[in-house]
């Protein structure tokens, strides 16, 4: 299912990183209501992150039907993996998994198919004349959840001090 490219702009990596993520899905992950769990701590100190796969930078959300608008990337790390069971995706900081919270106003809202999605994370330097890097999510529905093959040592840096 094709959709739509979402431009998601001033995006705060908050605590060094972004998170996409399905708020259903999560839920249905952990088999319980997430609200005001510590999602940090518990996707980076236990299995559980394994087992689901101070700049303003541009997040592009977008179906890999749709061609790039930027050109090469400073780095692309396919394989990871994404669902939704809704169409609803949060893009938020990784810090507010601190304390998960899936109604914050600071995170921004993406719509796309409900489906499972490969997912492809690249990064484009600032480009000529621009104020940010950009974040790129790529997506491709797959009729099932597809098998991550992610390197999850992959630094997602577009230029010194980056992500």
């Amino acid at each position: 299912m094709v959709f739509p490219a979402v431009r998601l702009t001033g995006c705060f990596p908050e605590a060094h990183g972004f998170a996409l993520l399905g708020p259903v899905r999560l839920d249905q992950h952990l088999g319980t209501d997430s609200t005001g769990r510590d999602l940090l701590d518990l996707f980076s100190t236990t299995e559980a992150g394994d087992s689901l796969g101070a700049e303003s930078y541009t997040v592009l959300v977008r179906h890999a039907a749709d061609p790039c608008p930027r050109s090469a990337a400073a780095f692309s790390s396919p394989g990871w993996i994404l669902g939704s069971a809704t169409g609803s995706l949060l893009l938020c900081g990784v810090g507010y998994l601190r304390h998960w919270q899936p109604d914050h106003p600071a995170h921004h809202r993406v719509a796309v198919p409900p489906d499972w999605y490969e997912t492809e994370v690249r990064g484009h330097a600032q480009a000529e004349g621009a104020d940010d890097g950009t974040y790129e999510f790529v997506l491709t529905s797959t009729p099932t959840r597809p098998v991550c093959h992610a390197d999850p040592a992959q630094r997602f840096a577009i230029r010194h001090g980056d992500l």
